[in-house]
């Protein structure tokens, strides 16, 4: 009993806000679209006999709507004055959920028929603006910038392969720019194309590293790598370069900020 009278307070709740939605929600003051009243009349007395056009327009109308709802109000008291009140009464007790239940979900059909009309009637909303121009602070070209540099590794040689020793060489160490290179590395004559492993390492840690295709250019074995140095520390490092076959060379390097007007550098 306290559950089905909780339900039916809960149902006339909705309702009110229903009807209250409907009448004040979709103002047409200039009654734009509205069909005849006898067409409302028609939905109200003869639903069976009236076309779809005018339950949608009452669902975005609150001018049509509240006719209708005197309409159905005077319906209701034709009824009640033609039927024994007694009937009524015991109908309505009898099948208390059944009459809110058939209200409640004709109000919310209609609150969504109206809200699908009303998206469908607005105009498209512009589009989001994809490009804005940059703030004050902001770089008008963010593309990194990267640069030329050069380092002839043809003077080191190779280890024996499967050896972990250091290969003879220069052991000049070569200043490279902290900064975003395009490495362009002349391996030593006669070394294969193929895949190297390019890294940057000190200490037994590698601070860079990335993997390179080898080409024989004009004579001599190339590899070139965009190597983005920025975040590295300034300090000394070895540039080691090492293939799959075992060839394993090493150029001492020491990091610094680069030099104004820097151009490509050789060791």
């Amino acid at each position: 009993m306290k559950d089905r009278k909780a339900f039916e307070k809960k149902e006339r709740a909705l309702l009110d806000f229903a009807r209250s939605y409907l009448s004040k929600g979709f103002p047409n003051p200039d009654r734009e679209g509205c069909p005849p009243d006898d067409a409302i009349r028609s939905l109200a007395f003869n639903p069976r006999e009236s076309g779809p056009e005018v339950t949608e327009h009452l669902a975005t109308c609150s001018p049509c709507f509240r006719r209708y709802s005197e309409l159905l109000a005077e319906l209701k008291a034709q009824q009640q004055a033609t039927e024994s009140p007694s009937r009524i009464s015991m109908w309505s007790k009898a099948h208390p959920v059944l009459v809110g239940t058939t209200l409640v979900c004709a109000l919310l059909v209609a609150i969504s028929v109206g809200f699908l009309l009303r998206g469908i009637r607005q105009p498209n909303p512009p589009p989001i603006e994809t490009k804005r121009k940059p703030g004050p602070t902001e770089p008008l070209n963010p593309t990194v910038a990267y640069t030329l540099f050069s380092l002839d590794l043809s003077r080191l040689s190779f280890p024996v392969r499967g050896s972990e020793s250091a290969p003879n060489g220069t052991k000049q160490r070569v200043l490279v720019p902290n900064s975003p290179l395009i490495l362009t590395l002349t391996l030593p004559f006669a070394s294969p194309e193929g895949r190297y492993e390019v890294k940057l390492a000190a200490g037994g840690q590698t601070f860079w590293s990335k993997s390179a295709q080898a080409q024989l250019q004009k004579g001599k074995t190339l590899i070139q790598v965009e190597a983005d140095l920025t975040k590295i520390q300034a300090g000394n490092y070895n540039l080691e370069v090492r293939s799959l076959t075992g060839i394993r060379l090493i150029q001492p390097v020491s990091i610094q900020p680069p030099l104004p007007n820097r151009g490509e550098r050789k060791p």
